[in-house]
This record gives C-alpha cells, structure tokens and sequence, in this order.
C-alpha cells in the first residue's frame, strides 16, 4: 500500500512529523512536490470559491498523488498543537473537505487526530489505529514511531529557529536537521551579493504561504533588499514571551500566535526595521492577528505592509506594491559602516517623529470617522459605577438581557437594531478581512459610546471562531482610535478551577451589591423570554406560509414583542405568548400545501435580520408559498450550552452523529451543525436548505464546501449563501426565488411520480 501525503496547511508545520512516522514505520509513501504554476489550474477541484487558496491547493496536491497511483492518503486531523489552543478551523476541516470534494471513500482517506488540548491522552490511538490500517499490527511499533516523529518535529523546530535556515530547505531535504547536532549548526545569516541596504526585513505569515507559489515572489523581492527573518527562524521561547503581553496571547489558534509572538518579538526587541504581513486573501485567523501587529508598529514606529495574496494575485501590481513600499522606507542616505547601525540619537529621532505621525494620523481618521474630537470630548471623564452599561443587540436577545439587568436592578442602555450606519461605521474600523457580525458589533459600540456610555458588556470565550476575540479586539481598535470606552468581557466560568476568578470580578463589576439570588432570577426571566421569543417566532412561520393578506402575522408578532418587554414576571411572560397565539389563529389563511425550507448556518446571521437581509421575512412572503423552519434559535443554545438541558444534549448528539459521516471534528461556530442539520432534513420532509454564513466565516466555508457532497448524495438541494455590505436584497430575493421555484418543481414532479 502507498500512501499519499499531500503538501498541505498542516504539512508544512508537521512535515518533520509525518516523515519520521511513516518511515519508522516501514511503509512505502508518496509526497507531493512544491505547488507550481501548473497546479493552480486544479483549483477548481475544490468544490467551493470561499476557502482560502491553502486549502484550494491542497485539492490539486491531494489529485496529484491519487493520479501517481497513491492507494490512500494521509491528512491529519489537527485540532490543537498545544494545550491552550486550538489551531485554525480549516486545519481542523481540511480532511472533511478533501474526502467531500474529490469523492473519496474511507478506505482512500486515513485522518488520525492531533488534539493535545482537549484529547491530550488519547489522540494517540487515532495513530496507532492508522499504524494498524497501514498494515503495522504491533502497537509499540506504532508507538514508537509516534515518539519518532514527534521528536523530529521538536527537534526540526529548534533548528529552524537556531540555524536561521528557511523552513523550505528542510522541506526540499537540501538540509536533513534531525541528523545533526543543533549546537554545531547555529550560524548568522549572511548578506548575499546584491543587497540594495543593510536593514533587516521582518515577513510574516503562514509557512505555507510564504515558501509556497504565492509567496516565494515576495520573498524573492524582500530578500534583494537585505536579509530577512521569518516566524519559524524567531526561537519558541522568545516568540511565546512576547506573547504573554496579550491577554489570552496563547489561546490563540496555535499556528497564528506563533506568527503573533514572533512578530511582536521582533517589533518590541527592534530587531527588524520593518515588517512585510503576508496574509492568504481572507484568512480568518489572520483578521484577528493583524490588529495587535499594527498596534506594536505604530508603538515602534517599524514601518507595516499588510499584503493578501491569492491564485488571481498578478507578479506587476505585487512587484510594485513591494517595491513602492521598501523604497520608501530605505535607510538614511548615508550609509553605516560595514556592520555598524544607524546613531542611535540619529535613529531614536527618526523614531519618535514616525510615532508622532502615525499617532496623528490614526487621531484624525478617529476624528474623521465621528464627526467631531471624540478624543478630547472625553478626556479625562469617567462615568460614575453607577452609570449605565450599553448592551449589544443580535435579533431580539436585547429583550431578554434588558429583562435580567432590570431585575437585578442594573441600569443598561440598549443599542437599536442594526442599521446601514451602524455597519458603516464598524466597517470604518474593523480589519479587512473580519466577519460581518464583528463589524455590526462595532457599529453598535461606536452607536454607544457617541451617546456618552463608557462601559459596554461583551461576551468572550476562546475557541476555534473568532467570536470570542471580539471584545479585545474591539477594545483594541477603539483604543488606537480615540475612544475612551471599555469592554466589560464576561466568559464562562467553568472550569471554575480556571476561570471563577475572572467571573467573579466581572461580576461584581456588573452587578455591584446585587445578590447572587437575584441574580439567578433575572437569568431565569431572560431564558424564559428568550423561549418563549423563539416559539412565537415558530408561530408566525406557519402563519406566514398561510395568511390571505400577507404581512398580518408580522403586525401581530411586532405587537407581541413590545409587550414581551413590559412583561415583568413569569405570569406576564406567558400571557403575551397566548395571547399572540390567539391573535394568530383570527387570521385568515388559505388552503395551500407550502415548501418547507430548513435554515441553517452561523447563528448570528441566521438570527439577526440586518445581517441576513431578512431572508426569513423575503421567504415568507415570496409568491411561492414557503414554511421557514430554523432550530438556531437562541434559546436552544442557552438550553445547551449553558444549562446542558438533557433534551438540547441529546438533539446536538443527534446532529453530530448525522454529520459525522461527512464533518467529524467539531470545527467551531455552527459548522457541524449546518451539516448534521441538513442530513436530518431529508428524513423530515423538508423540500431544500437554505445554508448563510457570513463573508470569511471559517466554520461555515467547511460547512459549505462539505454540504456540496451532502446535497448531491441524499438527493436534497442546499443553497449556501455568503452575506456581506456587498449583498443586495433585491439579489437575494432573486435568488432565493429562484431556489423555491426549483423547490417546488422538483415536488410536483415527484408527486406526478407517486416518491
């Protein structure tokens, strides 16, 4: 048997690993070559436009070795390469995707985990079991190979760092560093012939991107200005010291933070004069990133270019681009001696002028974006603990939590529905490449806090989507932009052993004197209201699907949401849902036999009409008559994620076994929901899918990417739509139009058949 290992996202990190394994091992295995230009005319394998292009090449690597006549190939499943993090979610996804798009079955796809942060002690059986499929029976052989590779891993890892040596030449085997002694090897690295200065270029980025097609032209660019440095060259230990200085800093997806620490070693230590970030066009993890890179480049004054690349990336508008900015930052006309640096009085001054200016530069955009010296307007002003905390809002949640603070006698300020604005103004802030959720959030924080709220509550919770960064990156962006707001972050407290204390203290920064009964009760309140939002919400898609005068229901439920607001008790809770349910039936409705669409996808925008164009509202009211189902709703989140009620246990089992055949790894957010949720559909009568997610959502582009498989197999349509700014409602309507004809079609067809 042959095995195939394709270069990949993971490979390049693993490479050391996975040679070594397979190798003790005793079996014959393949790998595949550098990508070449040739390769980028496979792209298309992969069944999908919205993944990054890594993950687009890993479908031509991958076709490459079947047609070498590899028997199977080898992709792990890595979720976690460190204890503290998980590492990005297309890691995670990547085999899920492969099998999906080129068709493989389980005897040509072999994925054993990497999982050191939730699996710590038994992520190693996936890879004896893969031994065991490879033909090895003898599980301390397996093991021993295991210990093997992992070895090598460390040890190609400290060498890299020690030798200064590109992590490309290990891959191409022009140097073999698990045979050599590390100590020996250490060397500087040398200033080839031609160098234009004599200043050190700091490049960022992902590995695969840097030493792959898309990014060896940049490096072959920056290298003829002087030497340069790349993350894998920075030691671990000097990369994961820097990083202590962001909050969190090592619950970042592993691969990243050490791009992060090395970065910030580099900025904070000055051992570069200026830093080139190359990013792969909407890499998720990277949005998140960026922000604190520029942040410490401005604090150094070390000149910063963010430059995406992709497979429609052209070498004229690259090479300029590089070009313009290294000549624009060269060294001082006079040239140090051989070896020498810049005076630093000399060098200190140039320093604090660029600081000054780029410190003016951001005041103005702040200025700029606000209308008015949003700086000087609150200096120096706290408001008392007394005032209001802002609230955030995502469809109607903001009622349910305006009930809990009222009872705990908090006083909270929510913000509006999200409006163009809104988003605008998020957008003015918010890194190139984050999701659209992020930048509403934003545009509400800003809504706030130019109306005189100073604390804003937030939730955070590290994992694999970048949800849970929101709050710190916001406080950092807001920051830099002359807003003297704070985020208030509150996250899980459990495991209590670990997170109690974080908890406790916002807690009683929220709560003040308030005590922990009422507390309990004003969490109470807001979950029943939530429940009971979602359940009306229910009632008003069957009335939708059914009314005479269409748009009845909608006045209806608007009527029930204000006096869900007032309600100040249970009592008063469930009187408003009767009530509503009875005004409902009083509307007349017509005998017709609707489409059932099931929608699914990242819960935000499922639930949150700004960022899905009312979707669910076009559907109700297309022409076509359409019965909208959505199990997202909020209260089946808190009913599992936070009160682990047995019955949302059960259901979020269901849906994961339903999945797992196609996505088995949980790869964050939504995404093995959206699959495992479009496998039952097809048991319950439901006519098609509807699939949205935001732009650059990372869980839900594996979703979508996977459901092209799901789709063609169980014989059910998916339509999977991506929302952003850029998304149209009379486009949508269109489209989803379009897709309820189709519905429709395809049910009278199978009727005429008697299926």
């Amino acid at each position: 048997m042959r095995v195939g290992v394709p270069r990949s996202l993971s490979f390049y990190y693993l490479f050391p690993f996975i040679r070594s394994f397979l190798n003790e091992l005793g079996v014959l295995w393949l790998e595949s070559p550098r990508t070449s230009e040739h390769d980028l005319t496979y792209l298309d394998l992969c069944p999908t436009d919205e993944p990054c292009v890594s993950v687009k090449v890993a479908f031509a690597h991958a076709k490459n070795l079947l047609d070498r006549g590899a028997d199977i190939l080898l992709v792990p499943t890595v979720v976690s390469l460190s204890n503290t993090a998980y590492c990005c979610p297309k890691m995670i996804g990547l085999p899920s995707m492969l099998k999906a798009g080129l068709g493989l079955d389980d005897s040509r796809l072999l994925s054993p985990t990497i999982d050191f942060k939730d699996n710590p002690d038994k992520w190693r059986l996936s890879w004896i079991e893969a031994a065991h499929r490879l033909g090895v029976d003898d599980p301390e052989l397996a093991n021993r190979a295991l210990d093997k590779g992992l070895e090598a891993w460390r040890k190609t890892e400290r060498y890299l760092a020690s030798s200064k040596t590109p992590v490309i030449e290990v891959i191409e085997g022009s140097v073999n560093p698990c045979g050599l002694d590390l100590g020996e090897l250490a060397r500087a690295k040398e200033h080839p012939d031609g160098h234009r200065d004599h200043w050190t270029t700091g490049v960022m980025g992902h590995a695969y991107i840097l030493h792959d097609v898309f990014g060896k032209k940049v490096m072959k660019v920056l290298s003829g200005y002087g030497s340069v440095i790349t993350p894998e060259e920075v030691p671990v230990e000097d990369a994961n010291e820097a990083l202590k200085e962001i909050p969190d800093g090592d619950k970042a997806w592993t691969i990243e933070a050490r791009i992060l620490g090395a970065a910030l070693h580099l900025l904070k230590q000055r051992k570069v004069e200026r830093m080139v970030f190359v990013t792969a066009f909407s890499c998720g993890p990277a949005s998140i990133i960026e922000n604190y890179i520029v942040k410490e480049a401005e604090n150094q004054g070390i000149p910063l270019l963010n430059l995406a690349v992709d497979e429609h990336f052209g070498d004229a508008g690259l090479i300029t681009r590089l070009e313009a900015f290294m000549d624009s930052v060269r060294p001082a006309p006079v040239r140090p001696a051989a070896g020498e640096r810049i005076a630093a009085d000399s060098r200190e001054s140039h320093d604090v002028n660029r600081k000054q200016s780029s410190r003016i530069q951001c005041g103005d955009i702040a200025r700029q974006a606000v209308g008015g010296d949003r700086a000087a307007a609150f200096s120096g002003r706290r408001l008392p603990s007394s005032a209001p905390f802002g609230l955030v809002n995502m469809g109607n949640l903001g009622i349910a939590l305006e009930a809990m603070f009222n009872y705990m006698r908090v006083p909270v300020v929510r913000a509006p529905a999200v409006t163009e604005d809104m988003a605008l103004a998020g957008k003015e802030l918010a890194p190139e490449f984050i999701c659209s959720p992020m930048v509403n959030v934003l545009g509400q924080v800003r809504y706030l806090a130019d109306r005189g709220i100073d604390r804003i509550l937030m939730i955070q919770g590290k994992g694999r989507c970048r949800l849970g960064w929101y709050s710190q990156v916001m406080q950092t962006i807001l920051d830099r932009a002359g807003y003297q707001v704070r985020l208030v972050a509150v996250d899980s407290p459990f495991p209590w052993r670990d997170k109690g204390k974080a908890f406790l203290e916002a807690y009683n920064e929220i709560a003040g004197g308030t005590g922990a009964a009422r507390a309990l009760g004003g969490l109470a309140l807001a979950i029943r209201k939530l429940a009971v939002m979602d359940r009306a919400s229910d009632i008003l898609r069957e009335i939708r699907a059914r009314e005479s005068v269409r748009g009845e229901g909608d006045k209806k439920f608007a009527q029930f949401l204000l006096e869900l607001r007032e309600a100040k008790s249970f009592l008063a809770i469930e009187r408003t849902l009767i009530r509503f349910a009875r005004e409902v039936q009083k509307i007349p409705t017509d005998p017709v036999d609707p489409i059932n669409v099931l929608i699914v996808g990242e819960i935000y925008v499922v639930n949150e009409p700004f960022a899905s164009k009312d979707a669910e509202k076009i559907l109700g009211s297309l022409e076509e008559r359409v019965r909208v189902y959505n199990n997202l709703g909020i209260s089946e989140w808190v009913a599992y994620h936070l009160l682990k009620m047995p019955r949302a246990v059960k259901n979020y089992h269901q849906v994961a076994a339903a999945a797992a055949p196609y996505l088995a790894p949980d790869v964050g957010g939504h995404g093995r929901e959206s699959v495992g949720e479009t496998v039952l559909a097809k048991t319950r009568q439901i006519d098609g899918v509807l699939h949205l997610f935001p732009f650059t959502c990372m869980p839900e582009i594996i979703a979508q990417n996977v459901l092209v498989r799901v789709s063609k197999e169980l014989d059910i349509p998916v339509l999977s739509l991506m929302i952003s700014e850029q998304t149209g409602v009379q486009g949508l309507q269109t489209r989803l139009e379009a897709f309820c004809d189709l519905l429709a079609g395809r049910r009278k067809r199978a009727q005429k058949h008697g299926s």
